[in-house]
């Protein structure tokens, strides 16, 4: 499970609960403290690292937009010089960096919505990690006074049992997501078959793009 499904299990996770499971509850509630903190540490630098890409994938798209302009001015150049087969191949450089540019821009804002959804995690985490923190002394003598009254406590059972139960819940959640992908034609198999599709069609789309090109030189 990755970070934000880890951040969502411990946001979600019912303190109170826990406790009914724990057979040391002063070591234990110590340990969901230092987990939530660790979790909350790894979170900062998903999010460090994610908006690192996301400003990479920005040079990308200013790049592929740039490299794009420079193949239509060699297509105005070659059209201009009557080479209409160099003007041709021109054009369909220019529709691939098109298509590659569209691709990062897919791609940047994927990132933006990822980086969003773990920042407003992380800080509801950081919240959570409060609370605890505030409660963790009477969290303590309540799980003790729990104890004293003859709580069942199975020596298999741990204070991570119920986190990962919630984690299985996402797991599932992320698996409908994928279910979702595949209905929408997202999947990868999807996305090949678009590709070669729009392959099959790149000669009919320059032919078209050049007789625009030559429309537009020409001031009609």
């Amino acid at each position: 499970m990755g970070i934000l499904g880890r951040v969502s299990t411990l946001i979600k996770s019912n303190v109170n609960d826990l406790i009914d499971s724990m057979q040391d509850p002063a070591k234990e509630i110590d340990q969901v403290v230092r987990d939530m903190e660790d979790s909350a540490r790894q979170a900062r630098a998903e999010v460090a690292q994610c908006l690192g890409q996301e400003k990479v994938l920005a040079k990308k798209v200013d790049a592929l937009a740039a490299e794009a302009k420079s193949w239509e001015d060699h297509a105005v150049k070659a059209v201009q010089a009557g080479d209409d087969a160099l003007a041709k191949e021109a054009l369909r450089r220019k529709a691939e960096k098109d298509a590659d540019r569209l691709e990062a821009e897919k791609a940047a804002s994927e990132q933006k919505v990822y980086v969003e959804q773990l920042m407003a995690g992380l800080k509801a985490l950081d919240a959570r990690v409060r609370d605890v923190k505030l409660r963790q002394g009477s969290l303590r003598e309540r799980a003790r006074a729990a104890s004293r009254g003859g709580s069942a406590l199975s020596s298999k059972t741990t204070a991570f049992d119920d986190f990962e139960r919630m984690s299985g819940k996402i797991d599932a959640v992320e698996a409908e997501a994928g279910i979702t992908d595949e209905l929408s034609g997202t999947t990868p198999e999807a996305v090949a078959a678009d590709r070669k599709l729009r392959d099959m069609s790149s000669a009919a789309v320059t032919e078209d793009a050049l007789a625009a090109l030559k429309k537009k030189l020409s001031g009609g």
